[in-house]
């Protein structure tokens, strides 16, 4: 029987995730903002956002889902609408994409950051993805706005995308497994090993497509369902699982050591990020697709791993990394 391992190397982060875990989450809305009580009104109008924008009179609910990434975003959003002089009410943390979506659609938000693939499989209902993130975000956009009226801005420079990933010097028959395509054989040759932790909506939205396309199934006992933090705590300790699902612009992959399988079918959709508002929202207040659009120039891959971590790994607050982001950009007075 294979021990689970933890090797030294990873001991100090598995620790630092397991205390973070253990707190108990505060909720994900966090009411009006302002409430971090660590930025004030000279700061946020002393850079260029205050500049070049007037949103004064104007009220938005900002919202977001409940992972890091997704929280970052939602308040960056906040910070520069209200940078621009808007008053803003915050709903980030909502429990996933059909949740937010439906806030968004009925008017209990105005606006969060989406990414394309989700639109084009989950909101728009397609099978296959577009090849190209460009071209993918465009077809979403594009038929978003005349099916639904769902406006998206931006995007954002990088995509987030869902993979697999596996320990980085993962023993045994694991440890050879480089691409998606191997699992077949692990599957056949090892069914014990083919062992998956996966995060609810990627369980309920992706894990059959993924062994339709690469022909290989997990056994439903060997499937362990938990917060998508864990993922990357339980698959680096290869326990209870070999395998887990993770995204590709976690800063826990490089710290955690942890191998993302090569997708060699191209089965995952290349996911920009992009502000999506209802279209009534952009046509009163047009300034907000340059404002997305600026935001989105300065999101790059590099730059989210980095906010990422700031939250995930040193321990700090999804809203002191996007101030950072504001400060670091101009977009507010460096405090």
């Amino acid at each position: 029987m294979r021990t689970p391992r933890t090797t030294p190397r990873r001991l100090a982060v598995l620790l630092a995730l397991a205390a973070a875990l253990a707190v108990p989450a505060l909720s994900g809305c966090s009411g009006a903002a302002g409430d971090t009580g660590s930025v004030g009104a000279r700061e946020l109008r002393g850079g260029s956002l205050a500049k070049d924008f007037d949103l004064d009179g104007a009220e938005f609910t900002v919202g977001s889902k409940e992972f890091t990434e997704q929280k970052i975003l939602g308040k960056i959003m906040i910070y520069a609408l209200r940078a621009a002089g808007a008053r803003t009410a915050d709903q980030t943390g909502l429990n996933g994409s059909a949740i937010v979506r439906g806030a968004l659609k009925s008017g209990d938000v105005d606006m969060y950051w989406e990414y394309s693939g989700t639109g084009w499989t989950q909101f728009l209902g397609h099978d296959r993805p577009v090849q190209g993130s460009k071209r993918q975000y465009e077809a979403t956009a594009r038929e978003d706005a005349e099916k639904h009226g769902i406006e998206w801005l931006g995007p954002a420079r990088f995509g987030n995308q869902y993979a697999i990933a596996r320990a980085g010097d993962a023993d045994g028959p694991v440890g050879e497994v480089e691409k998606l395509s191997d699992l077949k054989r692990l599957g056949e040759e090892h069914p014990d090993e083919l062992t998956l932790c996966g995060a609810s909506e990627f369980l309920d939205r992706e894990i059959r497509a993924l062994q339709k396309t690469y022909g290989v199934s997990f056994p439903s006992p060997q499937v362990y369902q938990n917060a998508l933090a864990l993922n990357y705590v339980n698959v680096a300790k290869g326990s209870p699982c070999r395998l887990a699902e993770v995204f590709t612009t976690d800063a826990r992959l490089e710290s955690l050591d942890l191998k993302v399988l090569t997708d060699d079918k191209g089965h995952f959709t290349t996911e920009l990020a992009a502000l999506t508002l209802r279209e009534d929202t952009l046509r009163k207040h047009p300034e907000l697709r340059e404002l997305a659009e600026r935001l989105g120039r300065e999101l790059t891959k590099e730059t989210v791993i980095d906010l990422n971590a700031m939250v995930d790994l040193d321990g700090r607050t999804p809203d002191e990394a996007a101030l950072r982001f504001l400060r670091e950009n101009g977009f507010i007075a460096k405090g």
